[in-house]
């Protein structure tokens, strides 16, 4: 403001008072007073503020003032609406002058529209010890109620007076709780007293909720006496409701028993030390002998005198050409598991000389073994020269003096075909006949029998008979069931039993397993050479099939035949063609032999292998069976060169009711089962084969079944007929590497035939290249990608 105008300020201001004080008519009216005002404000001269009535001004200084005054009467606390009625002037005003009192007192604070002077957060703070000290606690939420002010804004206030205003402590968890001295004193006491008396593991929540005591406080002065060394124990679990006191008086005791036990015995068990409270008891005993070589079982650990024991046993048994059971050494409480494991452990890596382990515990010599097989020399002499005197035995010893041709000596399939696509579709006829010849079951005819009544034991035994039998099968020897029968397992327990009467039944039994198969395979060179000698002329006997056998292994086979038939009905009528003549060739003239070799035994005119029944021996054995059966047989047998399946099947139908063979046909689910169970076997023998050409033959297979939900029975030379098939329900990438691994296989056999080097440097390349790709085509006969084909029916 300029020194002129303020001069003239001053001027009219004396005017004004002279104007009030004379007693003069001649004075100032309100409205007069009025219009200078304004004229004031307006130039800026002068600054206030009216009133909500417009009655009066107040300059700002006078609002300042007047909100102190208010906030001092008020006792330290007032909100801004409570002043703007109490100043009568617009809350704007209020919360600007509030705003600048509280920007230039440092004692003076606005929160949530209330004014707040340090005075009365001291009366607060007085009240709340007062309160404290009371109680013996208080909490910010109880306050924050009680005043009605927020959290943050309380905590801060009360801990600043924390040891002055107010007489206590905070929580250093929470340190929205506040205790007295007294208060924390008290716990401390009674927490220590409680703990001090506890003398195993104890929740600790337990404690807390039975005797009342606040939660943070509570986990607070427990670890403190903890970590003190006031309470000997520890604390596991945490703040949380499943913590866990443990005094260390419970340890140690747990530690004395575990010592002791294992110091007297050798051994602990899981269980017993799980009773203790250890709840993991595996890692407590590594870490408490760490320096020891235990053997840790299921149920139990075993230490190094125990072991000794055992392998001094067991080496005793070994050099003296006995036995031993290494479970009567054991504790009662090890089970089967543990002393399998133990055993395995004991014998692994260590040379006690020729043993068998029998029912995971009977640990025997080879040497007693040997003297086992020797009670039955003189039985199998006098078996001998009883089946010598038989006409059975008389055919078994001719037949194996002659060795009949196995698959590879057979005449080929005029399928056009050779090398390993001939050999390939041998093995394949003789994995069909290998699982079709023992009845009706899936893929290539698995067996299906009723297992109802039997026990594991005759499982077990039955499951290992047919594994043998279908080893020697795929080998080109004779099968079991083509060999003559010396004693059954039941038999030779029985011999077992008079000879060693201290052995355990199932380790006699499973001892009679173990000898079954090498004790008949004796008997057959035994019974050759008693029947030689004793005749001078080449004879033998053959196993009749009963007929229930005779049942499965038609009914299974017929059922895949069907079953192959439906899927060839999916080709074009020239595949149809070759397909058929190849299922006639190979599963249908299978079980034509089994059909005549049955009947021809009755004639006493049976081979022992029926699948090396050429088509001379069939003729001949034909024209010998009774005028009943020769008819219907002879159609069969002529069904065979034809190109029908279906003119086979109606023969087979006619020779089955002859035969009272019921072919029953199997129902949808059935159906489905083998179809599934085919697919599988193709799939794992897919995963196993390693031949390029081999790979493509059983990956067309199955990719044609995954698409057409149908089997297949084809040769080699058919392959490229089936990839054709499927052109049109793969995908064209797919298709052409098929394509490709087929020339490539062709090649690969064209360079093999080639004569010189650069022919086997080329089929060496071509044999390269096809390894690589096997494993992509694996792939995508593996894991097909989504597509279907049209079935017909």
């Amino acid at each position: 403001m300029a020194a002129a105008d303020w001069e003239e300020v001053k001027r009219l201001a004396a005017d004004f008072q002279r104007a009030q004080l004379s007693s003069s008519a001649q004075r100032l009216s309100e409205r007069n007073l009025i219009e200078i005002v304004n004229v004031l404000v307006e130039s800026r001269l002068l600054e206030v503020v009216y009133t909500t009535d417009g009655r009066e001004y107040l300059t700002p200084q006078q609002v300042i003032k007047e909100i102190k005054d208010e906030l001092y009467l008020h006792g330290g606390r007032v909100n801004l609406v409570e002043l703007q009625q109490l100043i009568n002037i617009d809350l704007s005003h209020i919360e600007n002058k509030a705003a600048e009192v509280v920007r230039t007192d440092k004692d003076v604070e606005l929160v949530l529209g209330q004014l707040i002077d340090r005075t009365y957060l001291d009366s607060l703070a007085e009240e709340v010890n007062d309160l404290l000290q009371e109680n013996g606690q208080v909490t910010i939420g109880q306050l924050t109620k009680q005043y009605d002010l927020p959290s943050d804004f309380l905590m801060e206030a009360i801990l600043e007076r924390l040891g002055t205003i107010i007489q206590g402590q905070s929580d250093p968890y929470d340190k929205g709780v506040i205790f007295t001295d007294t208060f924390v004193k008290m716990h401390t006491a009674q927490i220590r007293g409680i703990f001090s008396a506890i003398t195993r593991p104890t929740p600790v929540g337990s404690i807390m909720n039975k005797y009342g005591f606040a939660e943070k406080l509570f986990y607070t002065v427990l670890e403190k006496l903890v970590n003190d060394g006031q309470l000997a124990g520890s604390i596991t679990g945490g703040r949380q409701d499943k913590a866990l006191y443990v005094p260390d008086i419970y340890n140690k005791t747990q530690m004395k028993w575990v010592d002791n036990f294992y110091s007297q015995n050798g051994y602990l068990e899981w269980d017993t030390v799980r009773r203790l409270g250890i709840s993991d008891p595996q890692p407590y005993v590594k870490r408490r002998f760490k320096s020891a070589s235990l053997v840790f079982l299921p149920s139990c650990c075993v230490g190094p005198s125990l072991l000794s024991q055992v392998e001094a046993s067991i080496e005793e048994a070994v050099t003296s050409a006995t036995w031993v059971d290494v479970q009567t050494l054991l504790p009662p409480s090890f089970n089967a598991v543990d002393c399998t494991q133990l055993l395995q452990q004991v014998l692994k890596g260590r040379g006690m000389g020729s043993h068998r382990v029998f029912q995971g515990s009977v640990v025997a010599s080879d040497k007693f073994i040997l003297t086992c097989k020797g009670y039955f020399d003189e039985l199998m002499k006098q078996k001998a020269e009883k089946d010598s005197k038989s006409s059975t035995m008389l055919i078994f010893v001719e037949e194996s003096s002659r060795k009949p041709p196995v698959a590879s000596d057979l005449p080929p399939a005029d399928d056009g075909t050779g090398g390993k696509g001939g050999k390939r579709d041998d093995r394949r006829k003789k994995a069909g006949e290998g699982k079709t010849s023992t009845g009706g079951g899936s893929g290539y005819g698995s067996r299906e029998v009723k297992t109802k009544g039997k026990s594991k034991k005759q499982k077990r035994r039955e499951a290992e008979e047919e594994e043998a039998a279908a080893k020697s099968s795929s080998s080109g020897g004779h099968s079991r069931k083509q060999e003559l029968p010396f004693m059954t397992i039941e038999e030779i327990e029985e011999v077992l039993r008079k000879n060693l009467p201290d052995c355990d039944d199932g380790f006699v039994t499973e001892l009679a397993e173990d000898l079954h198969r090498p004790l008949t395979k004796s008997y057959q060179e035994v019974a050759k050479s008693v029947f030689l000698a004793s005749t001078g002329g080449g004879s033998g006997a053959s196993r009749k099939e009963t007929h229930r056998d005779l049942q499965e292994k038609v009914t299974g086979l017929w059922t895949n035949i069907k079953l192959f038939e439906k899927g060839l009905k999916l080709f074009e009528e020239e595949a149809q063609s070759q397909l058929a003549k190849h299922l006639l060739k190979t599963l249908c003239t299978d079980v034509t032999n089994i059909l005549l070799n049955f009947v021809a035994s009755e004639q006493m005119m049976s081979v022992n292998d029926p699948k090396a029944i050429t088509i001379e021996m069939r003729f001949k054995l034909i024209s010998n069976l009774p005028e009943h059966i020769k008819e219907p047989m002879t159609k069969l047998h002529t069904s065979l060169a034809g190109k029908e399946v279906d003119d086979f099947l109606s023969a087979l139908e006619t020779v089955a009711g002859e035969m009272q063979v019921m072919l029953k046909k199997a129902d949808k689910k059935k159906e489905r089962q083998l179809v599934f169970n085919h697919r599988q076997s193709l799939c794992e023998e897919l995963g196993r084969e390693e031949e390029p050409a081999t790979v493509l033959h059983l990956a067309v297979l199955l990719m044609f079944q995954q698409l057409s939900h149908a089997m297949v029975h084809a040769p080699g030379r058919c392959v490229p007929l089936i990839i054709s098939h499927l052109e049109q329900h793969l995908p064209k990438e797919q298709h052409a590497k098929l394509v490709d691994f087929q020339d490539l296989v062709i090649k690969c056999v064209k360079a093999k035939q080639q004569a010189g080097e650069d022919g086997d440097k080329d089929a060496d390349n071509l044999t390269t290249t096809l390894h690589k790709l096997v494993p992509d085509i694996k792939d995508m006969a593996l894991n097909p990608k989504k597509a279907s084909v049209d079935q017909e029916d």
